[in-house]
This record gives structure tokens, sequence and C-alpha cells, in this order.
């Protein structure tokens, strides 16, 4: 499984644990879904272009956790894809979810788009 297929099953973690979702969080599932559609189109920046249209998103714990699946899914765009640098932060939001009662896999490979 890829990057974005591991962006795709995270922001599926977060709302099935923290359902019922907000309409507003629900549609920014939606959007981050929809990566690897964008992927293969090679137009990520498009993708991005629709996860920050959402403006006046409320801070809520869900929607901190579907913020730090986004920044996962933008760590790479505009640069070399950096291997290390992405496990080290998905290592990191292993723990941080946990902390939030949302498990999510331990070591995917997040090595490639």
């Amino acid at each position: 499984m890829a990057l974005c297929e591991v962006v795709i099953q995270m922001a599926d973690a977060v709302a099935a644990v923290r359902a019922p979702l907000t309409p507003s969080e629900q549609l920014r599932v939606e959007n981050l879904r929809q990566i690897v559609r964008f992927r293969d189109m090679r137009r990520l920046d498009l993708w991005e272009s629709l996860v920050n249209s959402q403006k006046g998103r409320p801070k809520t714990p869900t929607g901190e956790l579907l913020d730090e699946v986004e920044m996962l899914g933008m760590c790479n765009l505009y640069q070399k894809f950096q291997v290390e640098r992405t496990r080290e932060y998905y290592s990191r939001l292993v723990r941080f979810f946990a902390e939030n009662g949302v498990h999510i896999p331990e070591s995917p490979d997040v090595s490639t788009w």
C-alpha cells in the first residue's frame, strides 16, 4: 500500500471511530479520499487545492486528526519524495492517533505515492 492509500485508510479510520461526523468533517474525509484519483491523473496539486478549499473549519478533536492526515498527504508534494522523513512523520502519527482512540497500522509502506 502506497502513501495515497494510507491517507485513505487513515481518513476512513478517523471517520469510523469518530462517527457521527459533522457535515464539514464528512466533506473533509470525502476530499481526502480523492487523493488516489488525483495521483493517477498526476495532479496532486489539484487534490491539495481541493482539501484546502474548505475555509473556516472549526477546530475539533476530529478536525485535528484530519489535519494530520492532510499534512501526511501533502508532505512530499513539491519536493523529491523523502521516504525516511515520511516514515518518521507517520510513526509519530501512530502514537498521536492511538492517544485519540484511532488505531492505524504501525508500519505501512509509505515509500511511494
